[in-house]
């Protein structure tokens, strides 16, 4: 029997509740997101590598389990997607970049293997900007498989470097992603996607097996269509991991992956306003001020701030320039640079790609981040969130040049990201039916406040409920071909 949307927009927590009651199957559930991605994927550019027979078996799997009595937890049976930077063994994972296009790793990623041993499907790897655009980049075109779209509208982009993650849960495709982010790699397309997104606190999931671009700022993180469902995926992967120097034990609060209890009343949240500089989408501060209420009326004392004054946009650049330079060293020596999508690698030199002045520098630059972690903790003693707009604009068009878009201020995004805060991204309202975003961060290993706020918002609005008008092409099995023109399925 063919599941309807209903099914597949369900969402993780509504999934696994039927699935372990076993009102759903796990192989029926994989066969409707196969199709639907068969039906979907292609036109989006979210995929890379489609993982159809994987996901039968991890289907079949879970099933049996389900039928001897064994029940792995919330994920198990659950369909998702990895972003193509964690290492999956046996099946290639591209970087989404032409270099690495034929690389398959021997070895699971730590969050991989952790997904396995959940229960969960994997249908697929997931597009992404090339590099995760360590090495810079202009215009969509720069990934493996083209530009990758937004499905709130297929004209524009999904958002980088998470592009894939972002549009497939935004699509229905799977129910929940694994993104990374630097620098707004996940709370950039939950923001153009109209998708629930989550940077945990730098350490809290391992990056075992996951591509580095900058050693002191990667995090992975899901993403998904609540903040429930965000829960509950970190708390099946959070966790410390031996393969990884830098991981830390799980933070706090969270119960076998819930959120436990809502915000408690007076709860101190500093509201960041709009930066001057962009042109903010019409509707947006509308929006802004509509989820400032939701949340005033929940008992929350709202209070306009500022961040302290220091040189988080400068500083974040600096340390991805310097530790991206060291990740990719033997890409940039080797000339192997000229074969990425973008552009601009066509004419620049090994030279180019490294950092200008000299070692005393970074030394400098590390001191600097230590007064930022010091003036964050400071500020976090005054207020337990910060609630700020996440890129209220519209997404550009595939066939900009996002030149522009990277010019806007992000001191939110940099400071949280230098001091490895935790933060949700979440629909706030639609303008012009395209999705508008907000963020709200915490200190660090906070966790549990931050994701019980969002929840807390989610369930006294219905932003995060909407879904896209899709048309459905006829299956790729129809056509010439029998495969989506812009992925590879492994059989």
């Amino acid at each position: 029997m063919a599941l309807d949307d209903d099914v597949l927009f369900s969402g993780v927590a509504a999934l696994s509740r039927r699935i372990q009651a076993r009102e759903l199957s796990p192989v029926e559930l994989a066969e409707a997101c196969l199709a639907r991605i068969d039906a979907l994927g292609p036109a989006l550019g979210c995929f890379v590598t489609v993982t159809r027979e994987r996901a039968l078996a991890d289907a079949r799997a879970a099933e049996a389990d389900l039928a001897a009595g064994r029940w792995r937890g919330p994920l198990h049976g659950v369909p998702y997607g990895l972003k193509d930077l964690v290492d999956t063994a046996g099946i290639r994972t591209t970087f989404g970049a032409r270099p690495y296009a034929d690389r398959v790793p021997e070895h699971d990623a730590t969050v991989a293997r952790r997904l396995a041993e959940a229960g969960g499907v994997l249908l697929g790897k997931l597009s992404m900007i090339e590099l995760a655009g360590g090495l810079g980049y202009h215009t969509g075109e720069a990934a493996l498989n083209g530009p990758c779209r937004t499905p709130w509208d297929p004209t524009r982009w999904a958002g980088g470097s998470s592009s894939g993650a972002g549009s497939a849960v935004a699509a229905g495709l799977v129910p929940f992603a694994i993104g990374s982010e630097t620098w707004g790699s996940i709370t950039c397309p939950a923001a153009f996607c109209g998708v629930t997104g989550l940077r945990p606190t730098y350490g809290v999931l391992s990056r075992a097996g996951a591509m580095a671009l900058s050693y002191t700022l990667d995090k992975l993180g899901p993403m998904a269509r609540s903040a429930e469902d965000c829960a509950l995926v970190l708390g099946v992967l959070s966790g410390a991991d031996p393969r990884d120097p830098t991981s830390i034990p799980p933070p706090p609060g969270l119960g076998n992956g819930k959120v436990r209890g809502g915000i408690p009343r007076g709860l101190r949240v500093a509201v960041l306003g709009f930066p001057e500089k962009p042109p903010v989408a019409p509707g947006a501060r509308a929006a802004y001020e509509a989820a400032q209420a939701v949340l005033r009326d929940a008992g929350a004392i709202l209070t306009p701030a500022a961040l302290p004054d220091l040189p988080y946009e400068p500083l974040a650049s600096f340390f991805i320039e310097a530790e991206a330079a060291t990740a990719f060293e033997e890409l940039i020596r080797s000339g192997r640079t000229r074969e990425l999508a973008d552009r601009s690698h066509a004419t620049r030199k090994p030279d180019d790609y490294l950092p200008k002045g000299n070692p005393s520098d970074y030394v400098r630059a590390m001191r600097v981040r230590g007064e930022v972690q010091r003036a964050l903790a400071g500020f976090f003693a005054r207020y337990d969130l910060v609630l700020a707009p996440n890129l209220p604009y519209p997404p550009p068009r595939v066939t900009e040049n996002f030149d522009a878009m990277f010019a806007f201020p992000d001191l939110l995004g940099a400071a949280g990201n230098l001091a490895g805060l935790p933060a949700v991204a979440l629909p706030m309202g639609f303008v012009d039916g395209l999705p508008v975003s907000m963020q709200l961060v915490g200190a660090p290993l906070e966790e549990a406040r931050v994701l019980a706020a969002a929840a807390l918002f989610q369930s006294r609005t219905d932003h995060h409920l909407a879904r896209p008008k899709l048309a459905r092409p006829s299956p790729p099995s129809a056509r010439a071909g029998g495969r989506p023109s812009n992925a590879v399925t492994i059989r």
